[in-house]
């Protein structure tokens, strides 16, 4: 099981953050028929992805990270929900295919934009936008934080694949001084932070528990709740079903008749929702006889 763990430091001057993303990147690998290059690159992204909607509040507060760069991969979203419930999409999830794994750099790009959504349900959603430092996720990631959060933060993903492309460990290690943070205990962290040269190797060898104990557990230290993240879509039929509604019976119905059927296809999960014209009718029968409750109460 996938799991994230924050410890709070120097009586909460600082957190850090470590996290097993395994069982989530192996998910998303086999869904998007990643090649080793993909994966290495949107396994670092998805970590980010967990870490930044690990604390959200609301269920309905979402999470949206669009890299736009000009590497082989593509356009990369990933969503996240409240708890670390992410998903992702690639628009060439088998870039390199057949080669060796390249550095995410050459799947993301190093120019282009890191674009941060974050919707709490308030009247307009949170937007950033930075450009890209150098595709490295760790490097972006890390210059978001800076520059449209103020809150300046060391940054560290790690990807291990086995032999046939599927992941082996993937995780990333995240350091925040919190606003106000001595400068003293900024340099004190800079200091472990550099020890995370070889990030792959650490997740392989180090459970979050296990690498926040070895390079933390020396300092002042007390853990948060845990968060267990997992590759969860959001679609479904009754979100479909929504959808057409909103189309209207009459438009519904003309698409039908030309093409026999409505499909609905996710880019996330890669499932397909099919409407006949029996399934039209039925939906529009029932949303009629609701919207008729609703007029007499």
């Amino acid at each position: 099981m996938d799991i994230l763990l924050r410890s709070m430091l120097f009586g909460g001057k600082a957190v850090v953050t470590a996290i097993d993303c395994t069982e989530t990147a192996e998910k998303a690998r086999k869904i998007h028929g990643l090649s080793k290059s993909a994966t290495n690159a949107l396994a670092r992204v998805l970590a980010m992805g967990v870490f930044m909607s690990a604390g959200f509040k609301g269920l309905k507060h979402k999470l949206t990270l669009i890299i736009d760069g000009d590497g082989a991969g593509g356009n990369i979203i990933v969503c996240g929900d409240c708890g670390s419930k992410v998903r992702c999409r690639m628009d060439n999830p088998d870039c390199f295919a057949g080669e060796d794994i390249r550095p995410a750099r050459e799947v993301i790009g190093g120019d282009g934009r890191l674009t941060v959504i974050k919707d709490f349900g308030l009247k307009e959603p949170y937007n950033g936008t930075v450009k890209l430092v150098n595709g490295s996720v760790d490097a972006d990631f890390a210059y978001y934080f800076t520059t449209s959060e103020q809150l300046p933060s060391a940054i560290a993903t790690g990807v291990r694949l086995n032999e046939d492309g599927s992941v082996k460990a993937a995780g990333a290690v995240i350091v925040q001084p919190m606003p106000g943070c001595p400068f003293e205990i900024v340099e004190t962290l800079a200091d472990v932070v550099r020890n995370f040269k070889d990030m792959d190797d650490i997740v392989e060898k180090h459970t979050p528990s296990t690498l926040i104990e070895e390079y933390f557990g020396h300092f002042e230290i007390k853990a948060l709740q845990p968060t267990y993240p997992a590759y969860v879509c959001s679609c479904s039929r009754e979100a479909m079903e929504r959808i057409l509604v909103s189309i209207g019976k009459k438009d519904a119905l003309d698409i039908i008749k030309e093409n026999g059927k409505i499909e609905f296809h996710c880019d996330f999960c890669h499932k397909t929702q099919e409407f006949t014209k029996e399934d039209v009718e039925k939906i529009f029968e029932e949303a009629d006889d609701k919207n008729n409750r609703s007029d007499t109460q």
